[in-house]
């Protein structure tokens, strides 16, 4: 079993006291085999906040998959955001832009779709770049057949009913298209601060899709900090949603268990 913990908009530079350290010690618990940190490791890309996530970021207990997310390009540096959007991410993470994690399980590949600039004024919500999609295609064309397909986003690649802010990604279809090619199974990813897990149907091919709460952030959006715990098995998945309590420390919801043909799963 391939124990995967998943979080999302760590927004370091709104982190509460005490709230980053509670995670970690969490993380030990759990002990999971791979971290996926799906974008926005800082709130505004200042140094200051690189530096921060960095140090936090080298004392998780687990390999690190990292994804750039909206707030981690420049700000205030029209020109650097323009010319070099991901450097200081780069230099802070130095984490490759399509991160991929594999083992006799699963095969998880990360897409970016942080974008510095879009053809309209929602430059927030990323897209699916041509080039980034044929490349992520190779490489999961190239995994073995028996393995669980995952692919991290920091964007939603769907609409969600009941959470307005999730709005795809500018061509979307062009990464849905390849996903079910490729007999993609589950898609991850964070932005919206808010949780949910069901399946989302697409052509003749249905997606497990997950949305991770903000993990570290005071930039709650109505729900507590948490992290959703994914153990992949060779038949099955489970689905833990690990959240922060009023009194301090992380409780589990009770699992949810699922053939890895599909079963259903509640509304968000």
């Amino acid at each position: 079993m391939t124990r995967v913990a998943l979080l999302a908009d760590l927004h370091f530079g709104t982190v509460p006291t005490g709230l980053a350290e509670q995670l970690r010690a969490e993380l030990a618990r759990v002990a999971p085999d791979v971290i996926v940190v799906a974008g926005d490791l800082t709130m505004r890309s200042r140094e200051h906040e690189f530096t921060e996530v960095k140090a936090w970021l080298q004392t998780l207990p687990a390999p690190l998959m990292l994804l750039p997310g909206n707030h981690d390009l420049p700000v205030w540096n029209v020109f650097e955001r323009f010319t070099s959007p991901f450097a200081r991410y780069a230099q802070a993470t130095a984490a490759p832009l399509m991160p991929v994690f594999e083992n006799e399980e699963c095969f998880i590949l990360g897409l970016n779709t942080t974008a510095s600039w879009q053809p309209n004024l929602k430059w927030q919500e990323g897209t699916a770049r041509r080039r980034d999609v044929i490349a992520a295609e190779k490489l999961l064309a190239a995994a073995a057949s028996h393995k669980a397909r995952i692919v991290a986003t920091h964007h939603p690649l769907f609409a969600v009913k009941g959470l307005p802010r999730a709005t795809p990604v500018r061509r979307f279809e062009r990464a849905l298209d390849m996903a079910a090619r490729q007999n993609v199974e589950m898609l991850l990813h964070g932005h919206l601060h808010q949780q949910y897990a069901m399946h989302m149907p697409y052509a003749e091919k249905q997606f497990l899709t997950i949305g991770a709460p903000t993990a570290l952030s005071s930039r709650v959006r109505g729900e507590p900090n948490g992290y959703w715990l994914i153990e992949i098995a060779s038949e099955s998945f489970a689905l833990t949603l690990h959240h922060l309590q009023n009194g301090g420390g992380f409780a589990a919801n009770e699992p949810i268990r699922l053939s890895r043909q599909g079963a259903a799963l509640p509304n968000p």
